[in-house]
């Protein structure tokens, strides 16, 4: 392995530290402000909802006081996470009821985000929605005036733009040095059917809602998500097309969303994104990659992400210049070689690795208590949820969709 490479090192070297300086630094680190406990309710304890249910156990000043699901085993489970004397409720209206809640968690099927998270923010409650944000653009549009009326903060759990190796991903990414960005693939494949053990067969379209359109958005929604909403970001910019393809090809056991799906992106200055998403060969697994003129950034790893920058020669050369030196740091320029990674390090801190969910429900709670737009927030979720609708209709009518107008709240 090459000399790591630190965000101290390269963007105050290459002159990006003033991107650095507009990010809040309160985002890299968990809450332990003394001030007042911010109360939530989770509606749907599935397996995401008591992820981030076990999650709000260590940030100090935020509990769950109260689960809602239908399926019993899975309320239980909740209220086992929860803290001691929650409620539990089989119906999160009447949940939207309890005074006493300040914010409620949705991870429910995606068809029923809109909707949930449309009452509870007329119910008064602030809103952490899991991603996909909204099933349909109609959906997406509207939402936005919802939390406008009823002025609520409303977070989206794209829990990597709270993770600071991709900040300083974006630094790499965006400075002189690295080049021109041409064109993005990114990757998220896995070996397996994708469906939930069911002991009753009553509850199999609510445990396995990802097989079914009525339901889902299948891998684009559930995997690729994360990874357009984090090239949206680093571009700074929406894209402006898509085509895609995909299929249910080799699972043949009466799902509706597609087993294989494959969508490339255009933006307004010529860059294209890849996605692919398999369920039949791991290989690959999760990665993202980035092409600069000069350079090429990898982000590898579904659990606990590691990145590395590989140079072009071309690069290697002019790096080696004595003016070039400070481009990235004396040390790693000794060691510039094409082909051999350079790690990217998320920071200098221990608490720089920790688990960005966790960082993201805690800033989720000082956003609540300062009334302060989240770094994961309505409009980046818009955006990506109407990219995701508009691939999946892309590859249901094997057409060029253009994006252009579609952003837009009527």
């Amino acid at each position: 392995m090459g000399t790591l490479l630190k965000r101290r090192t390269f963007l105050e070297n290459s002159g990006m530290a003033a991107l650095a300086a507009m990010v809040p630094g309160s985002i890299f680190k968990l809450s332990n402000t003394p001030s007042d406990r911010v109360n939530i309710g989770i509606i749907g304890t599935g397996s995401r909802g008591n992820w981030l249910n076990k999650l709000i156990r260590d940030i100090p000043n935020m509990s769950v006081m109260a689960c809602c699901d239908v399926i019993p085993e899975r309320l239980q489970m909740g209220l086992e996470l929860a803290d001691p004397g929650s409620k539990s409720y089989t119906d999160y209206r009447k949940m939207l009821e309890n005074k006493d809640i300040d914010a409620v968690i949705v991870s429910v099927p995606l068809s029923l985000h809109y909707q949930i998270a449309k009452e509870a923010m007329e119910a008064g409650k602030d809103v952490y929605c899991e991603k996909t944000m909204c099933f349909t653009p109609e959906e997406s549009l509207d939402l936005g005036h919802i939390i406008q009326q009823n002025n609520r903060i409303f977070q989206v759990g794209y829990q990597h733009r709270y993770n600071p190796l991709y900040n300083n991903i974006k630094g790499i990414i965006q400075s002189e040095d690295f080049g021109e960005l041409s064109h993005i693939e990114c990757y998220w494949n896995r070996n397996g059917d994708w469906r939930r053990p069911v002991d009753d067969a009553k509850w199999e379209r609510l445990i396995n809602w990802r097989m079914y359109r009525e339901y889902s958005g299948g891998l684009m929604a559930e995997l690729s998500s994360h990874q357009l909403d984090i090239v949206n970001w680093i571009v700074e910019d929406l894209p402006v097309s898509v085509t895609g393809y995909g299929g249910i090809d080799y699972w043949k056991d009466g799902r509706e969303t597609y087993d294989h799906v494959h969508s490339v992106f255009k933006y307004n200055d010529g860059i294209q994104a890849s996605y692919t998403c398999l369920t039949t060969n791991a290989h690959m697994g999760y990665q993202m990659l980035f092409y600069g003129k000069n350079a090429t950034v990898q982000v590898t790893g579904e659990q606990g992400h590691k990145a590395f920058m590989y140079v072009e020669p071309t690069w290697v050369n002019q790096m080696k210049k004595p003016e070039k030196v400070d481009g990235v740091s004396g040390a790693t320029v000794k060691v510039l070689e094409p082909g051999k990674p350079i790690p990217i390090l998320a920071g200098d801190r221990p608490e720089d690795d920790a688990e960005p969910t966790g960082k993201a429900l805690a800033s989720f709670a000082d956003c609540v208590r300062e009334r302060k737009t989240p770094l994961s927030n309505y409009e980046n979720g818009k955006n990506s949820a109407i990219c995701v609708a508009k691939a999946n209709e892309a590859m249901q009518t094997d057409e060029r969709i253009n994006l252009k107008s579609a952003y837009s709240m009527k």
